[in-house]
């Protein structure tokens, strides 16, 4: 959860850079309150969010977050591809989607709604515990791992690439 929550904080960041020029744009033709301004945001955010992840797992396996706390991602079976990282990513977006909507719904007093949110993005990390190699839902499904690296011994030094692979 450490990674994510580092991840999260720099995809917040992304999606302010990314949103502020078409916000100034829409701002610009006076359309800020515009149901088409959300719409694009809808699409672009979640492809700019793709962008950071996907361009990330793809290259090197691991995000800022998942090279902090020593994670890289793997496909079960051989190299990561573009099919499996979009099914990783969507199925994770889903997963947090559903925490944000789960607190705006317990905010809004829709205490049953919220509750059934909330228990999906739980049940997706709770099974975390279950699983007999400890991944995620979104993993599983997907098929990708995420492998711990240790540090090299010794040295205090992170290791290559090709280590802590299994």
């Amino acid at each position: 959860m450490g990674a994510n929550s580092f991840d999260a904080f720099l995809l917040f960041a992304l999606w302010v850079a990314a949103a502020a020029p078409i916000a100034i744009v829409f701002a610009i033709a006076n359309e800020l309150q515009s149901s088409a301004l959300q719409i694009v945001l809808r699409i672009y955010l979640p492809l700019v969010g793709f962008a950071y992840f996907g361009r990330a797992w793809m290259r090197s396996g691991q995000t800022f977050g998942m090279r902090a706390w020593r994670l890289r991602l793997r496909a079960a079976h051989g190299h990561l591809s573009v099919a499996r990282a979009v099914v990783r990513y969507v199925l994770a977006l889903l997963w947090w989607a559903s925490l944000i909507e789960g607190f705006a719904l317990a905010f809004e007093g829709h205490y049953h709604m919220a509750a059934f949110a909330l228990a999906l993005f739980g049940a997706a990390y709770f099974w975390i515990f279950f699983d007999p190699e400890a991944q995620a839902l979104h993993d599983r499904l997907s098929g990708t791992r995420v492998l711990f690296i240790p540090k090299s011994p010794g040295t205090g030094e992170k290791p290559h690439a090709d280590q802590g692979q299994s």
